[in-house]
């Protein structure tokens, strides 16, 4: 019996192509052709092709209307609109500068020569005054830009409240609008807000950004016609003055630079120009992934920080999170609740050790002003924490060409770059045995066989005070140990010593052991006392005080034994160590 319709389904031209020839091989009118060599060859060509390309398109464009599968730029700045996230252009790369016997201020917009190794010039902006201290000093940002736009005319339609300025090279966070009073003969300032800000009303000197394929739109307050007749936001009269001022840059390709200095007509004259960190940060294009991220986590805080996603997208609002890397690798947030014990009423930032001080201080000071009043914002430095991978892969010689070195090096490479250093990883022995495996078949990794250790460095303070350290893990039973390291004005030591936990001492009722400083001398073990204690349980290590001059590095064991695993969180910074790891 003749098939009553074309069986579709698949994308694949050749597929495709069989179908609609075998639907026409089943027709008793089309039964005779040469479907090979004949000209209905072709048309069959046509068909398949045109069916294929309706179908691609077809996928296409199903995926630019979702968010998550969205592929082109432009579709992903329209979908994110009614979220209030403005997708930006370019991004300007930022340097840190210190300068020296610079009077009283530095002026905004005040240029600051660079350039890279190449010897290749640039020049960098201040976006804001500064003041100098009382010997002319002071540390403060700079903005790379190929062209400085400054304060010139905005033309405004009374109609739509709406100016234009041109060009995707602009740095959005660089732009500044002020609107001229001629009452009071000044030009103020207006603010940017997003359409999720609350609070607004007809006073509201405020203004709106908005994306296109040219530029960006200014747009400015009204009610435009809404049946309540509320306002939002003062409304620019006609004829009214406004300008903007902005920095166009040039992107990724002002990243690295360094050797600042001062133009000479410049107002800081012969002011010196330390480099404090080279230029970083620049961007030609929006990250899409992070556009992806952030849109819906934006819209659902309404530009507020109620959860620790919602602290993520405002610090990256803010410029604290680039594009260059994932999340997880440049911050760590987590709520006081999730701590033992519980801190109740605390959100806690870590952010990298590269940021500045007056950088930390801003981002914690940006969160202060969007949390909720009982949540207070505070910041944790880093701490690195080396998660140590050892123990013995198999391999048979007999299914690779490769040497044991040789496939420890492929080992070894693939686990950096499936584990690279960031917060927030976790890592235990069946995922490294599962992708040991997969790099050669001549490889056996038996996740018995794998074994992880943590470890991380004490500091040892001047008046030999040692803090606490917490593994936040589950931890073995008196695995702690350290390197051997010199002793403190408490032990009577002829050499280094190192900590054990006491053998065979059993847990006290709050479930820490004795940690204990030995010395081995002469093949001897001389026990100088207990230092400190150890919650197995939970991690936590307390030391006393005096019995070091110098910084150790102290290793446990996971107490999870089959899956061997560790989780890395808080203000914990991953890194990854295999120098333990062989191939037998």
């Amino acid at each position: 019996m003749a098939k009553s319709n074309i069986q579709l389904g698949s994308l694949d031209y050749d597929t495709i192509k069989n179908d609609i020839k075998n639907y026409l091989k089943d027709q008793s009118t089309l039964q005779d052709y040469d479907y090979e060599g004949s000209a209905i060859n072709v048309i069959l060509d046509i068909l398949a092709y045109n069916t294929l390309y309706y179908g691609y398109y077809s996928n296409m464009v199903a995926n630019e209307m979702f968010l998550d599968t969205a592929q082109r730029e432009e579709s992903l700045i329209s979908l994110v609109k009614p979220l209030g996230y403005v997708v930006p252009g370019k991004t300007c790369s930022k340097a840190r500068i210190k300068v020296r016997a610079g009077g009283d201020k530095v002026p905004k917009y005040t240029k600051f020569p660079g350039n890279n190794t190449s010897g290749t010039n640039y020049t960098f902006y201040n976006i804001e005054e500064y003041i100098l201290d009382a010997d002319g000093e002071g540390i403060f940002d700079v903005f790379e830009g190929k062209s400085l736009i400054k304060e010139v005319p905005l033309s405004v339609d009374a109609g739509t409240q709406k100016g234009f300025i041109s060009g995707l090279d602009i740095d959005i966070n660089t732009i500044t609008v002020e609107v001229y009073d001629e009452v009071e003969g000044v030009w103020n300032l207006w603010a940017k807000v997003s359409n999720v800000e609350s609070g607004l009303d007809e006073f509201s000197k405020v203004y709106w950004l908005e994306r296109s394929e040219l530029g960006f739109f200014i747009t400015f307050g009204g009610n435009f016609g809404s049946e309540t007749g509320t306002q939002v936001g003062l409304s620019i009269e006609e004829n009214q003055s406004v300008r903007v001022s902005y920095i166009k840059t040039n992107g990724e390709s002002g990243n690295g630079i360094g050797s600042f200095g001062v133009l000479a007509s410049a107002p800081l004259g012969n002011a010196a120009i330390d480099t404090l960190s080279l230029s970083s940060g620049g961007t030609d294009k929006p990250d899409l992934e992070l556009i992806r991220f952030f849109a819906p986590k934006w819209f659902a805080g309404q530009d507020r920080a109620v959860t620790v996603d919602d602290c993520k997208a405002i610090l990256a609002a803010n410029g604290f999170i680039s594009g260059t890397e994932t999340v997880d690798e440049q911050v760590s947030i987590w709520g006081g609740e999730e701590m033992d014990p519980p801190r109740y009423g605390r959100v806690f930032v870590t952010l990298p050790d590269t940021l500045e001080p007056t950088q930390i201080a801003s981002a914690i000071e940006i969160l202060k002003q969007k949390t909720c009043v009982s949540i207070l914002p505070e910041y944790i430095g880093s701490k690195d924490f080396v998660l140590k991978i050892g123990g013995e892969v198999n391999y048979s010689s007999l299914q690779t060409p490769l040497s044991r070195q040789q496939l420890l090096g492929i080992i070894s490479q693939r686990l950096e770059q499936q584990y690279p250093s960031q917060f927030n990883r976790s890592l235990n022995s069946i995922q490294v045995s599962e992708l040991i495996n997969k790099i050669d078949r001549s490889l056996q990794a038996d996740p018995f066989s794998i074994n992880i250790k943590c470890s991380t460095e004490v500091d040892v303070n001047p008046n030999g005070s040692v803090g606490t350290v917490n593994f936040n893990n589950s931890c073995l039973v008196g695995s702690l140990v350290s390197n051997t390291f010199t002793a403190g004005y408490i032990i009577n030591a002829s050499g280094p010593i190192r900590l054990r936990c006491v053998p065979n001492e059993s847990l006290d009722r709050k479930g820490y052991q004795p940690i204990q400083a030995v010395e081995d001398a002469d093949g001897l073990l001389i026990n100088h006392g207990v230092v400190g204690s150890f919650n197995p349980s939970k991690g936590i290590v307390k030391f006393n005080s005096g019995f070091a001059a110098e910084n150790f590095e102290i290793t446990v064991d996971s107490s999870n034994v089959g899956s061997n695993s560790f989780d890395i969180k808080e203000n914990m910074f991953f890194k990854l160590d295999i120098e333990d790891l062989t191939v037998v």
